[in-house]
C-alpha cells in the first residue's frame, strides 16, 4: 500500500468512528453480504455450516441475524485447518502466524499481508484518536513475533517510528532501553509493565513518565490499573482483541467500556446458543468482515464481556462493551458448586505479604492448588493464603499450597494467574 493511499485509509478509518448508526449499520451489512457469499462459494468449512441450517448467504440481513450461525471453536479451526482455506487461492504472499497456546490450543493461521496492515491499521486509529501524533515516539513490549519490520513509507520518513522490546529480555534490561527511548506511547502486557515499574520504583533515577500507557493481551484489572496508574503517573488504555479476528475493542478517554470496532468485526455475547440480554453476561463470539485467506465466523473467542446500552460521551458512535472478565475457563468453581472470577480469587493474594508471584489451579470442583514464589527466604503466608481462599470458596474447599522458586510464563510470554481446567461453565 503506497504513502498517499495509507494515508486516505487511515483518515477514512478514524472518521468512521464518528459515523452515524445508519451509515454504519449499512457498511456491515454490505460488508456481511460479501464475507458470506465468498464461503459460501469458497470455503469447504462454510459451505458444510451453511448445508447443515439449510441457509443460503442471502437469508442473512444483518450481522445479528448471525446469531444462528454454527459456532466455530478453536478445536475446530485447528482440526480442520484447511477446510477454511480456498484450495483455488494463490498463497503465494500469505504470512503464516501461530497463535500463542496461552490457552492450551495453539493455532495456526494464515493472512494476506494487506489483512495484517488493515489490522495495524484499525490500532493505529486507535491511538490517534487519543491524540498520538505521528512524531511521538513508541516502545511496545511484546513478543518477538509481533515485531514489525521497518520497511514501510513512513519509517523511511522518521514517522511512526515504533521501537519493539522482547518480554523474555530481563526486567532491569528493558527498562534500561525505555530511559534510552522516552517513549510518549509505551504500550505492553499489563503484567510486563508492572514487574518494569516495579523495578523503576527500586531505583533512584527519576521516573519515565510516557503521555500514554496501553495495556494489551491480558485482562487489565482494577488492580492492575490502579498499580500501573500509580507506577507510570497516568491511566492505562485498555485495548482488546485476538489474534483470530484482529483488534476488537478499545478504550477511549472515559475508560468506562471498550468501544467495538464495528466497521470490521461482530461482536455477539451468547449465552449457550442465545444472544445475551443487554448488561447480561456471556461468552464473546466474534466475526471479522474483512479476512478472506481465513475467513472467521461466529468465532468463539474464550472470554467472558457484557454489551452496555446507550452512547460514551466521548463522541465516538461505535457501541460499547464492558465487564470483559477474561478468559472464559477463568472461573474456580467452590466448595458447593458457586462460581467465582478468576479475577477475584486472584486480587485476593495481592496484599498478602512476602508473595512476589503466584498462580491457582484448579483441577476438580472445591480443591484449589496455589503455586506462590516468596519475596524473601522469611516470607510464609501459607495460613493467610488457606483463610482467604477457605472465606471465598467455603470452609470444606480444599486448598493445597506449594511454595516454588520460579512460576514459568506461558508460551506467549503470559503470567496466568488462574488457570482453571473444569468444564466450561457458560455451555
Amino acid at each position: 500500500m503506497g504513502a498517499l493511499h495509507s494515508l486516505y485509509h487511515l483518515n477514512r478509518l478514524k472518521r468512521r468512528l464518528f459515523w452515524s448508526k445508519s451509515k454504519l449499520d449499512a457498511l456491515r451489512q454490505k460488508k456481511l453480504s460479501l464475507l458470506l457469499n465468498y464461503c459460501y462459494e469458497h470455503i469447504q468449512y462454510y459451505k458444510e455450516q451453511f448445508k447443515k441450517i439449510g441457509a443460503e448467504p442471502g437469508d442473512f440481513k444483518t450481522p445479528e441475524d448471525l446469531a444462528s450461525f454454527p459456532i466455530l471453536d478453536k478445536e475446530t479451526l485447528r482440526d480442520r485447518l484447511e477446510e477454511f482455506i480456498d484450495p483455488q487461492a494463490d498463497r503465494t504472499d500469505w504470512v503464516r502466524y501461530s497463535s500463542s497456546g496461552s490457552t492450551g490450543i495453539p493455532l495456526e493461521l494464515w493472512y494476506h499481508p494487506a489483512e495484517r496492515q488493515r489490522m495495524a491499521f484499525t490500532m493505529t486509529r486507535e491511538f490517534l484518536y487519543h491524540g498520538l501524533k505521528p512524531w511521538h515516539r513508541m516502545a511496545n513490549i511484546t513478543e518477538p513475533r509481533h515485531f514489525s519490520p521497518k520497511n514501510q513509507w513512513y519509517h523511511r520518513l522518521g514517522v511512526m517510528d515504533e521501537k519493539f522490546l522482547s518480554i523474555f529480555d530481563e526486567t532491569g534490561i528493558n527498562l534500561n532501553r525505555l530511559r534510552l527511548i522516552d517513549p510518549h506511547l509505551l504500550i505492553g502486557f499489563p503484567s510486563i509493565l508492572i514487574l518494569i515499574g516495579r523495578e523503576m520504583t527500586l531505583q533512584d533515577s527519576p521516573p519515565l513518565r510516557p503521555r500514554w500507557l496501553s495495556t494489551i493481551a491480558e485482562v487489565l484489572t482494577s488492580d492492575y490499573r490502579r498499580i500501573l496508574t500509580e507506577q507510570w503517573g497516568v491511566e492505562p488504555i485498555d485495548i482488546y482483541g485476538a489474534n483470530e479476528v484482529g483488534h476488537v475493542a478499545f478504550q477511549c478517554s472515559q475508560r468506562n467500556g471498550y468501544h467495538i470496532n464495528v466497521d470490521s468485526v461482530h461482536i455477539e455475547i451468547m449465552v449457550g446458543d442465545k444472544p445475551a440480554k443487554v448488561g447480561e453476561r456471556g461468552e464473546i463470539v466474534a466475526t471479522n468482515f474483512d479476512l478472506r485467506v481465513m475467513p472467521i465466523i461466529q468465532y468463539r473467542v474464550g472470554d467472558i464481556a457484557q454489551k452496555l446500552e446507550g452512547n460514551c460521551t466521548c463522541g465516538c458512535q461505535f457501541p460499547v462493551l464492558g465487564n470483559i472478565a477474561g478468559r472464559s475457563d477463568g472461573f474456580v468453581a467452590g466448595a458447593n458448586g458457586k462460581l467465582y472470577s478468576a479475577l477475584e480469587l486472584s486480587l485476593l493474594l495481592h496484599p498478602i505479604q512476602g508473595i512476589q508471584h503466584y498462580r491457582l489451579i484448579q483441577e476438580k470442583q472445591g480443591h484449589v492448588r496455589v503455586e506462590w514464589v516468596p519475596k524473601d527466604h522469611d516470607s510464609s503466608p501459607e495460613n493467610e493464603i488457606r483463610l482467604l481462599l477457605r472465606k471465598h470458596l467455603g470452609e470444606d474447599a480444599t486448598i493445597e499450597i506449594n511454595r516454588v522458586a520460579e512460576i514459568r510464563r506461558a508460551r506467549s510470554g503470559k503470567i496466568l494467574s488462574v488457570v482453571s481446567n473444569l468444564p466450561h461453565p457458560f455451555r
